[in-house]
């Protein structure tokens, strides 16, 4: 696990670090091209998402081979388990033209079922898809990585809450870059700041993913009698 993360982690500074030196290079930060500055940024972001992504789906796998039944989890990654179904439940599939009381009975069935397939669920191995459970949804920042904690059950304290508005930084600089309405210059100080804290997340999500492995976070510890 650990090789695993290092090696995803290695690759990604280092392509950053490529990236900066051939865009920066020498000059000095007050004449850091505004242009240069976005493409870092928006590369930067696409790292983020993707190692966090990646971090989180290695745990899920980790969590998934230990074959674990419902009551040995802990209740969000039971929940996590079964994200498709409760998506399925609230969205539903309406046929165009179809009567109140077709609806009402379509309804009803969709209620029956959930309840057959959480039965199910409860009766065999915890298995959660990590594609739905780690969605990053092209947007992540501070809400997707609170969220995506909650849902495999690592304590949000884990997480140094430094962290949280360098991510919202990038994650707006980025949308902002992609709408056309970041065309100014960010200011060097502000942009090395935000760039150091985010390769620290990379390197502390890799420690944290890997302490949650090794002491098995995920399972419910029974309280002593």
């Amino acid at each position: 696990m650990r090789t695993a993360l290092e090696e995803d982690l290695a690759w990604r500074l280092d392509e950053l670090r490529h990236l900066r030196n051939e865009l920066l290079g020498r000059r000095e930060p007050d004449d850091w091209p505004a242009s240069a500055l976005r493409a870092i940024l928006v590369m930067q972001y696409a790292h983020l998402e993707g190692f966090a992504r990646n971090a989180f789906s290695l745990y899920v796998s980790a969590i998934n081979s230990r074959s674990l039944q419902s009551d040995e989890v802990h209740p969000q990654l039971a929940a996590s388990s079964l994200i498709a179904e409760f998506d399925a439940l609230r969205l539903g599939n309406v046929p165009e033209q179809e009567s109140e009381s077709g609806r009402l009975s379509r309804r009803a069935r969709q209620q029956v079922e959930f309840i057959e397939k959480m039965r199910d669920a409860y009766r065999s191995p915890v298995n959660i898809d990590a594609d739905a459970a780690v969605s990053m949804e092209m947007n992540f920042g501070s809400d997707v990585l609170r969220r995506t904690l909650y849902r495999l059950a690592i304590p949000d304290d884990k997480v140094d809450k430094s962290y949280y508005s360098s991510l919202e930084f990038v994650r707006n600089a980025r949308n902002d870059i992609a709408h056309g309405s970041r065309k100014e210059r960010i200011a060097a100080g502000l942009f090395e700041a935000h760039r150091k804290k985010c390769e620290n997340f990379m390197n502390d999500l890799a420690r944290l993913i890997t302490s949650a492995v090794r002491e098995e976070w995920f399972r419910v510890v029974e309280a002593a009698s």
